[in-house]
């Protein structure tokens, strides 16, 4: 039996292929990022299926088209954020006024191949993906701006940025099987992006390299701890942040008070705060425990 990932995959190849109004060279692109998607999984599409799956009484084959969907609007996020942050080794980083176009037509490729299947509330699974890509277009707008510099205002761009995405398979899932969505799935559903991000945010830090957000004097929960102590390692990151031509970061005292002194323990504890809560609203919501056990891979 094929497992989740591959009958996704097997949908992307056949949209990609079958979608009649791309030429040659767009399509060889487009062919060309989905394979390096694959290699990370396709686990909004799996959150997709795992609620369709959860409140259906008949599977419909067509879920496989809508996660393959999703999966495309995940990708033309995932290429455009990285053109923006100009910090991803991916090959679509390397031509970004070409990859964009890629991207473009990705979104629109989605909303074109729900409307194409025959769900019979499939209105409202591309409403619901129209919502809440904007949120999260949103969040990403205010994390480019570098704005949100304390714990709730952070707190509420990734809910936009990283929560709406999540939160959008899990609802296209459930709203395709019963025409309705609950408001459990949904907070869950956001929770899980909020503690994907926190883990990335926490993740960014352990390498001195170009993806640190310290040194992109970039804003996370760590970042925003470590700002608030009142030490000398945190006056030093404060002076360059704040551009300061004589401040001198000591890459050693950094990391050891953002690993010893309490920030990244407070972005981990902030982290499980959610998770208890997401753990809280999975119990009440009747997925089988095969979905249950995927979605707490993703608290993890």
């Amino acid at each position: 039996m094929k497992g989740l990932d591959e009958r996704i995959n097997e949908s992307l190849d056949i949209l990609i292929k079958n979608e009649a109004l791309i030429g040659y060279e767009l399509r060889s692109m487009l062919k060309s990022f989905k394979e390096e998607k694959k290699e990370v999984g396709y686990s909004f599409g799996e959150i997709c299926y795992w609620h369709y799956e959860a409140f259906t009484d008949c599977l419909n084959e067509d879920i496989y088209k809508i996660a393959a969907a999703i999966e495309l609007l995940i990708l033309s996020f995932d290429i455009i954020d990285d053109i923006q942050d100009q910090d991803s080794n991916y090959s679509w980083s390397k031509t970004p006024e070409l990859s964009l176009n890629v991207a473009v037509s990705l979104l629109v490729m989605a909303s074109r191949i729900i409307s194409g299947t025959s769900f019979e509330h499939k209105g409202t699974a591309i409403q619901i993906l129209e919502e809440y890509a904007l949120r999260s277009i949103n969040g990403q707008q205010l994390d480019l701006l570098n704005i949100c510099r304390d714990e709730q205002s952070y707190l509420q761009m990734i809910d936009q940025k990283s929560g709406s995405l999540t939160a959008m398979g899990c609802l296209i899932g459930e709203v395709l099987a019963k025409g309705e969505i609950s408001s459990e799935v949904e907070e869950y559903g956001k929770y899980i992006g909020i503690i994907q991000q926190i883990k990335n945010d926490v993740q960014s830090l352990k390498a001195w390299g170009p993806k640190n957000d310290l040194l992109n004097k970039r804003y996370s929960l760590p970042i925003i701890y470590l700002l608030s102590q009142k030490n000398d390692v945190s006056k030093a990151v404060i002076n360059y942040y704040n551009g300061d031509i004589d401040a001198i970061l000591d890459n050693n005292a950094t990391e050891n008070e953002l690993t010893h002194g309490g920030a990244i323990r407070y972005a981990i504890t902030i982290k499980n705060v959610y998770k208890f809560k997401a753990l809280n609203n999975l119990e009440n919501v009747a997925i089988n425990e095969l979905g249950k056990d995927f979605l707490k891979k993703l608290m993890k």
